[in-house]
């Protein structure tokens, strides 16, 4: 089998796995399991997964995403068609900017995070979330973030796929 064609089968075997244990279990395994409140803390940026055609849609369609999750139960996040490598420090500046009002919030939940808007009516997001514990070639490395997004119907129908790495 090709590098390739085993890198694909690897991760298609990986993403059914994460969305059944984000969906029914908050307990970890050997190769990771849901992210605690404590582990999302800090800053992320997206990696880009092996094979963007799992992604039945696209809500975020730039392909550069960073994030911050803060004690405060506070998610802030921004796009851009250009890759930079920012540190921690020019996110939090970034970050900083942002009016706290329109903030959304999030709250661990079991095995996932739920995402709200406070300026946005009636706008919620339900993530299942795996922090992967060791390193699978080609795909994620320990400690990467990987968050699922459902079809908003609750049966765990899997959307989207978000890759993310801690920045240290």
């Amino acid at each position: 089998m090709s590098q390739i064609k085993k890198s694909f089968f690897l991760f298609s075997i990986l993403l059914i796995s994460i969305s059944a244990i984000s969906q029914d279990t908050n307990k970890k395994s050997a190769a990771g399991g849901p992210a605690s409140a404590k582990e999302l803390l800090g800053y992320w940026k997206m990696i880009s997964i092996p094979n963007l055609a799992v992604n039945k849609v696209n809500p975020w369609p730039q392909p550069y995403q960073w994030f911050q999750f803060t004690k405060d139960g506070k998610v802030s996040s921004m796009m851009s068609s250009v890759n930079k490598e920012y540190s921690k420090q020019e996110l939090h500046v970034l970050f900083e900017a942002f009016q706290k009002n329109k903030i959304p919030n999030y709250k661990v939940s079991g095995s996932f995070v739920i995402i709200d808007n406070p300026s946005v009516k009636n706008y919620l997001e339900i993530w299942g979330t795996n922090i992967f514990a060791k390193d699978i070639e080609g795909i994620a490395k320990k400690g990467d973030l990987m968050m699922t997004l459902d079809d908003g119907t609750q049966t765990g129908k899997v959307v989207y796929y978000r890759l993310l790495r801690r920045i240290k």
